[in-house]
């Protein structure tokens, strides 16, 4: 698993992350199911909980599935690692889908540490990490495919504890008729 997510990080990826999607018609959970059977091992290996709770029926998204799923993929593997932080009883992951009128949201709630108001307003900066390890590349890259799909993407504390990070990418014109 650890090789697939530093591919994200390359000179290509960047450069062709701000440039306007292949933008395709998405419709179903395929692309997010893919994602977590993708992460299932890495989850079972740090003895996280995961739970999904998909809405029955999406409106078809214009985008390009593998940046959307790169942006989930980032996600799932941020809020495993953020839990390792935690007793291994109380790691639990929640990735969940919902029909909004602005879109369709993606959301992943997390039960790690949870992040401080200050690092609210810095999480998206580049090269910002709460990790040890980390490169403070991968939510400021998510953000920049996200506004790239004219969607909207966010952080929020996670009460009592961890984080939830969401997006919302419009539907396709014709899901609207």
């Amino acid at each position: 698993m650890r090789g697939i997510v530093p591919a994200m990080w390359s000179d290509e990826f960047v450069h062709s992350s701000r440039k306007c999607p292949a933008k395709g018609r998405r419709g179903d959970h395929d692309a997010v199911l893919e994602v977590i059977a993708l992460t299932r091992t890495e989850a079972a290996n740090d003895s996280v909980s995961v739970r999904r709770q998909l809405a029955e029926a999406l409106p078809h998204v214009q985008g390009d599935r593998v940046q959307l799923q790169q942006v989930l993929l980032n996600l799932i593997i941020n809020a495993i690692e953020a839990m390792r932080d935690v007793g291994k009883e109380e790691r639990e992951l929640l990735i969940s889908t919902r029909n909004e009128p602005a879109g369709v949201s993606v959301e992943v709630r997390d039960s790690g540490p949870g992040f401080a108001p200050a690092a609210l307003d810095r999480v998206f900066e580049a090269f910002y990490t709460t990790k040890s390890s980390g490169l403070g590349l991968g939510l400021s890259i998510c953000q920049s495919i996200i506004e790239a799909h004219d969607g909207k993407f966010w952080a929020n504390p996670n009460v009592p504890r961890g984080a939830i990070f969401r997006f919302i990418v419009p539907a396709h014109p014709s899901a609207a008729s």
